[in-house]
């Protein structure tokens, strides 16, 4: 996802390989890999499988000094998508405040001439990308999505999420185009995870203009399983 500073991906990157490097070798490392089976493939408020079900999965390696990296792969309507991530993101101390810094390469092999995508990001066949920037303190958690690539550089998103005794969250997510193109929408996002493996969404869009924008605006129900596994301990 993104983050509204003047820093370029390679930038990025290259930071995040400085810390890499710059970490003590008596740290500890760990690689885990996930399964995730979905009902839908729920993404900002739409639904990206309109056409059946969803199967994703991850690997991921994560450091104590707060680095990480990772892929994740999912189906959606007419052909899948696969993430490239790396990150960094610490906590304050006890303060209860942290932050997390991430860049993130969306692939698509296939050309996506769905109708299931909103009209605010034409990914086609060209891939995209983001750079994420988090803050959270106690609860709450703001996210700000920056695209970084060249076609879609306009299309930012902004998230503002509550977690709720641990098993609940509410996530509000809207919009922020910088050139005034692409489709206004907003959503509410209610999560519920009674235990690690099964979660339950229920999401609501709203689109901020009168004319049809290709938005779904109907109540979205979504239903998880999902398993992680400890692939390795360093």
């Amino acid at each position: 996802m993104k983050l509204k500073q003047t820093i370029t991906p390679l930038t990025a990157a290259a930071a995040l390989s400085i810390l890499a490097m710059a970490v003590p070798i008596t740290a500890t490392a760990e690689v885990s890999a996930s399964m995730a089976f979905s009902n839908m493939y729920l993404w900002r408020g739409q639904n990206l499988s309109p056409n059946g079900a969803a199967i994703s999965g991850s690997i991921d390696y994560g450091h104590d000094s707060g680095f990480y990296a990772g892929i994740w792969t999912s189906s959606e309507d007419k052909g899948h998508e696969t993430d490239l991530y790396l990150g960094y993101g610490r906590e304050i101390g006890d303060t209860g405040f942290a932050f997390d810094i991430s860049y993130w390469n969306y692939l698509y092999p296939e050309e996506r001439t769905t109708d299931a995508t909103p009209k605010t990001i034409d990914l086609g066949d060209s891939d995209a990308a983001e750079i994420v920037l988090a803050a959270s303190f106690g609860p709450a958690t703001l996210t700000y999505y920056m695209q970084v690539d060249d076609d879609n550089d306009d299309n930012n998103y902004i998230t503002l999420g509550v977690d709720f005794l641990d098993i609940m969250n509410v996530t509000y997510g809207m919009w922020d185009h910088e050139k005034s193109s692409g489709d206004e929408y907003s959503h509410l996002t209610f999560t519920y995870s009674p235990i690690d493996e099964l979660s339950f969404a229920v999401s609501k869009a709203s689109s901020d203009l009168s004319d049809d924008t290709g938005v779904e605006e109907d109540l979205l129900y979504q239903i998880t399983y999902s398993k992680g596994f400890d692939l390795d301990q360093m």
